[in-house]
């Protein structure tokens, strides 16, 4: 079975260091590395886990010890409540811990420096980075986590284990008000496995009670670092809010008390129409002329839209003598007998 490997962390300056505390005998040598604006020691460069964590939130002063006869390339680190000597392996290095613990520590770069250019402008990177970074820090412990559900133990478990398409840990209350917890689920061989963790809100910041003990400046620090030291396994749950379409509409039966759901037909805004009932087309400005149709009580048939065309000699309709004196009558009847 192979072991996911974890990603490094990204440090402002890293170093082999020699450490000592106010009760060691002798100094340890460690991989030290500035990450945030914490001093991270480890057993050696190559292990991801760290052994130690001073944060510089409680950061007093940095010195030299007296007898500089007998302590070359040391430096003595003054925290609240804490000692540590630490000792560099040339004049060169002491000189950039002492560097990047005070200004990440204080925010600004101290003027007795004695670096070339190239470090320099490293060091003032690392500098603008750590002011991002706390920026960023104070906005989000401003907001509160997607993640976060104010819900006990075991309703947590029952949301997580009901719901894997929404991720897989999350934030909840701990036991006191300056306490939370984490609350994981991952299958294993078809089953959840659920665990839990305890963060406790310190003065240097939030804690994770693990072996050894993690410290994140922030709410949102402790979620990425779930994140990424499980390679990503760990997602946040994020419940999945699921809208409706229609307007449901409750109604509870007065004899039995049943209650029934229905959803509104009616949109606001209007009424859909049915294809099936079309609006009519416009009515014209001007009536149509009306269509001759055929009167039985007449003697005579019209016939305005049909009319009858024939080859042979028209037969010429009688006149009437009604009304026309003689004369007319007989001059009538030879034009219609030249005609003819």
């Amino acid at each position: 079975m192979s072991r996911t490997k974890t990603p490094a962390p990204e440090h402002y300056y890293e170093e082999y260091i020699y450490k000592k505390d106010k009760n060691d005998m002798v100094f340890t040598k460690v991989w030290a590395g500035i990450l945030g604006n914490s001093l991270c020691f480890y057993s050696n460069h190559k292990d991801p886990r760290s052994v130690d964590i001073i944060s510089l939130e409680n950061y007093v002063s940095l010195k030299e010890p007296g007898d500089k006869s007998s302590s070359e390339n040391q430096l003595s680190l003054c925290l609240k409540g804490r000692e540590v000597q630490l000792k560099a392996e040339s004049l060169e290095s002491r000189e950039m811990w002492r560097a990047y613990i005070i200004t990440i520590a204080e925010l600004k770069i101290p003027r007795s420096l004695s670096l070339l250019p190239g470090p320099l402008l490293a060091l003032k990177e690392a500098l603008e980075k750590e002011i991002e970074r706390k920026k960023k820090n104070e906005a989000e412990a401003n907001e509160t986590p997607s993640c976060f559900y104010n819900v006990s133990r075991l309703e947590a478990e029952t949301l997580l284990m009901q719901n894997h398409e929404c991720g897989n840990f999350l934030l909840r209350p701990g036991g006191n008000q300056k306490s939370l917890s984490v609350s994981t689920c991952q299958q294993y061989n078809s089953k959840d496995v659920l665990k839990h963790y305890r963060v406790i809100q310190e003065q240097e910041g939030y804690v994770i009670q693990v072996d050894p003990k993690v410290v994140c400046s922030s709410v949102a620090h402790v979620i990425s670092h779930f994140v990424n030291s499980s390679n990503k396994t760990l997602k946040p749950f994020v419940k999945i809010c699921e809208y409706e379409n229609k307007i449901a509409i409750f109604e509870q039966n007065n004899e039995d008390g049943v209650v029934t759901m229905r959803y509104a037909q009616d949109t606001p805004g209007g009424t859909k129409t049915s294809p099936l009932h079309t609006v009519p087309p416009p009515l014209p400005r001007d009536p149509p002329p009306e269509d001759d149709y055929e009167n039985p009580d007449q003697g005579e048939k019209k016939w305005n839209s049909i009319r009858e065309v024939s080859n042979g000699p028209r037969t010429p309709r009688p006149v009437t003598s009604a009304g026309l004196d003689e004369e007319l009558r007989r001059k009538l009847e030879m034009r219609r007998q030249k005609i003819d």
